[in-house]
């Protein structure tokens, strides 16, 4: 099974903090609490790979987390092959109803408690995102505030917009391979992680490499 992790730290790419804040260092990212963190970028760009380091982080250190999934998508048994301990982890599958979704969110923020909910939109068309009252992210950002939890949104395109505490987004700028022949292996990603709030930090390049272990 493929493991993807992050090589080089991310040490250059945060935002200046808050006075008073908690914040999480996860994979060289320091990442606020209490506050929406937005990662965007295509399917493969590394975001799920980057917020699978963070719910493992903070599940082994006993914090429980949760995980609103859209379109299914979360393969436990590679959460739990990537550190993720799933005892700690509760996971609501949403079966591509975008409602439900942040419905589900509403509920998990508004119980508290929760380290890190993640809710991964990925996938979602262009004409549903356009749909999306902001007020949701607003409200979110109300019931999380001045509190531990942090919501990290994941999606193909921002959503979120201003009302993220911090915001990055993913580009692959190459894929290097390993093998030959028709069957190959993905050996490593390298990514442009970018925020959206440019005044603050500059563009880093980094690469997210991908190890193999026999089960």
């Amino acid at each position: 099974m493929a493991l993807l992790s992050v090589v080089k730290k991310l040490s250059h790419l945060h935002e200046e903090q808050k006075a008073g804040r908690e914040h999480i260092e996860a994979a060289g990212l320091r990442l606020l609490r209490g506050g929406i963190v937005e990662f965007t970028g295509e399917h493969t760009a590394g975001k799920t790979s980057l917020t699978l380091n963070i719910l493992s982080r903070l599940t082994q250190e006993g914090e429980v987390c949760a995980v609103i999934d859209l379109n299914d998508s979360l393969d436990p048994h590679s959460a739990a092959a990537n550190g993720v301990v799933l005892e700690n982890l509760l996971w609501v599958r949403c079966g591509g109803n975008v409602e439900n979704a942040l419905t589900a969110a509403d509920y998990v923020l508004q119980a508290k408690g929760f380290g890190m909910v993640w809710l991964d939109l990925g996938g979602i068309p262009h004409k549903e995102l356009d749909l999306l009252p902001k007020t949701y992210w607003y409200r979110f950002r109300a019931k999380i505030r001045d509190g531990r939890t942090m919501l990290v949104v994941t999606g193909n395109r921002t959503l979120v917009s201003s009302a993220a505490d911090q915001a990055f987004f993913f580009d692959t700028y190459r894929a290097v391979w390993r093998g030959t022949g028709r069957f190959k292996l993905l050996g490593e990603l390298q990514v442009n992680l970018n925020t959206r709030r440019p005044f603050v930090v500059r563009p880093e390049f980094r690469q997210i490499k991908a190890e193999y272990g026999d089960e």
